[in-house]
């Protein structure tokens, strides 16, 4: 009898401290985006998903004019999605590129985009590395979530 009442204290202690660990995930974001893309993307394709309400095809294209761009990641936003296309290519001067994606969207004029360039995203890397010390251990987990996606749109190589 001594034995099982040991028992079940020490499994609810057990319990008890594995669930107050335990951090629900974040609820889902609304982004609000208002559909603006950046100054190398163009709007190519705007339409409802034929039989799925609520979906876009989304379709953009980047190009190069004044000089070469390296395109770490091309991101595409709506009023509550968000989709990060990890890119990591170089386009020529006077090139062009195309990206898209079927994206939830309530209304097809907040779909919007964003380039990153590989510079910016190196200097963003850069910039959460020196941040990380001296921050807490859940300050630098949010951190390293987001180090790791800079790291997945340079390829890696850093």
């Amino acid at each position: 009898m001594k034995t099982k009442l040991t028992t079940i204290i020490a499994s609810l202690t057990i319990a008890s401290l594995l669930f107050s660990v335990y951090q629900p995930g974040n609820a889902i974001s609304y982004y609000g985006h208002d559909g603006s893309v950046d100054n190398s993307i163009t709007k190519v394709k705007v339409e409802p998903y034929k039989g799925k309400p609520g979906y876009w095809v989304y379709l953009v294209k980047v190009c190069a004019d004044d000089h070469n761009l390296g395109v770490a990641a091309v991101i595409l936003k709506s009023d509550i999605a968000k989709k990060e296309l990890g890119v990591n290519k170089s386009i020529k001067k006077g090139d062009c590129s195309h990206y898209g994606a079927v994206m939830k969207a309530k209304d097809g004029n907040t779909l919007g985009a964003e380039l990153i360039e590989r510079h910016e995203a190196l200097e963003k890397y850069n910039e959460i590395l020196n941040e990380m010390s001296g921050k807490s251990i859940k300050e630098k987990k949010d951190l390293r979530k987001e180090l790791y996606s800079y790291r997945a749109m340079l390829g890696g190589m850093v």
